[in-house]
């Protein structure tokens, strides 16, 4: 666990997508290759199992197969996150248990839906588990292009949560009025990451020191250099960057694993199929992505 100690803020992560083949089957090479490209950047972590890996399309094998493979061409370099959603807590010990022995790093815990059951379940999730934990306050996964997103749990709630001895930090929701209300509860020492690379230049405001995003498999050099830049007080670069990017991450983030794979193609890396059933891009969505980078000066 002590490799959640030796990066230093602030921190990019990146919710890594997953190659499939004609076949439907998981491109392992792609995946290496992807790994190896990204090793190269700015990128702090990867988080496998998540809303841009397709993790809903996903089996238990086939997830700890993926940790085990990007554990085995990462070397140490960088932080391996795995995701984990489930409403149960001897379901979520259980996955936590074998995902860390995969290779994980870190378990990232989605709040339950079900509003009732927060406190109890982070209580004993949290005394119980034996690895570092972040938790993601995200509703509402796969819907990117929504504004608004019902919240977990009161924002005393959510603090007190996130200031136990397990977990590492918190990813706030997109709702950065909620958030900012949220970031008084916890404690200094914890990482407060924001959710999309929109979000970072105005999170630095309200104490962000991370993100965990979409647009970092794209741009991670970009995003970096905006956090970087704002931590700094340099807001005017930053804001420059920013702006330049904002076509691009939305044209990219509302077409979700595929509108991502897409633009991973075109730059070089390998993003693969969507899996059955989810269906490939329209023309006209692929020329906003292009059109996206473009403007973003990506490609």
């Amino acid at each position: 666990m002590t490799r959640t100690n030796q990066i230093n803020d602030p921190m990019i992560v990146a919710p890594s997508p997953t190659p499939f083949n004609k076949k439907d089957e998981i491109d392992y090479a792609a995946i290496e290759y992807n790994v190896t490209k990204w090793s190269k950047t700015k990128l702090s972590g990867y988080v496998l199992g998540s809303e841009n890996g397709e993790e809903g399309f996903l089996n238990l094998e086939e997830k700890i197969k993926i940790i085990e493979k990007v554990k085995e061409v990462n070397e140490d370099k960088k932080l391996i996150i795995a995701g984990v959603d489930s409403p149960s807590i001897k379901e979520t010990l259980k996955l936590s248990d074998m995902m860390s022995k995969a290779g994980a790093d870190l378990i990232r815990i989605r709040i339950p839906r079900n509003r009732k059951s927060v406190p109890k379940y982070f209580k004993k999730v949290l005394d119980d588990i034996q690895s570092r934990v972040i938790i993601i306050h995200q509703m509402d996964p796969g819907n990117f292009d929504a504004s608004m997103t019902k919240v977990g749990a009161d924002p005393e709630i959510i603090g007190d949560i996130t200031n136990h001895d397990r977990v590492f930090g918190y990813i706030a929701s997109a709702q950065m009025r909620f958030e900012a209300k949220v970031k008084e509860y916890i404690n200094e020492k914890k990482r407060f990451w924001v959710g999309n690379s929109m979000l970072i230049y105005p999170g630095v405001f309200i104490g962000a020191n991370g993100a965990c995003m979409m647009f970092g498999n794209i741009a991670p050099n970009i995003c970096m250099d905006i956090i970087r830049l704002c931590m700094k007080n340099d807001y005017n670069s930053a804001k420059k960057l920013h702006d330049k990017c904002v076509y691009a991450d939305w044209n990219i983030l509302s077409n979700g694993a595929a509108g991502l794979k897409y633009a991973m193609d075109i730059i070089g890396y390998k993003g693969g199929l969507p899996r059955a059933p989810m269906p490939d891009l329209e023309p006209s969505e692929k020329s906003k992505i292009v059109q996206g980078l473009k403007l973003a000066k990506i490609i």
